[in-house]
């Protein structure tokens, strides 16, 4: 990406970051999720940019690949319930699967 962010028409949003994203998606050691989502979620994104829509995000909603307008996370604070989805002894999330999607979400 940061080879084609000088081709990139200037957006009103801000300029083309180019960051690692291994080892921001969780703490811990890296494993296959940690390369197979940011992966997927550049090539969505650069999806948005081919085809022309900008101020959206790549998001997972209800489990599957999303895109979402900005506004959806500058709208309203967003908050995790904690005591619902991680163990703060162990300081990781709580693993009860029962049917709920791969990835945690903010809203039920």
């Amino acid at each position: 990406m940061r080879s084609l962010a000088h081709a990139l028409p200037p957006s009103p949003f801000g300029s083309v970051v180019n960051q690692r994203l291994g080892y921001l998606v969780r703490s811990g050691d890296p494993d296959a999720l940690d390369s197979i989502v940011p992966m997927a979620f550049g090539n969505l994104a650069l999806d948005l940019v081919v085809k022309k829509q900008y101020g959206r995000l790549v998001s997972i909603h209800k489990g599957f690949y999303d895109t979402v307008p900005l506004s959806s996370v500058t709208s309203d604070k967003k908050v995790v319930d904690v005591s619902k989805y991680y163990n703060t002894q162990r300081l990781r999330p709580i693993y009860q699967f029962d049917g709920a999607p791969l990835f945690i979400m903010t809203s039920d």
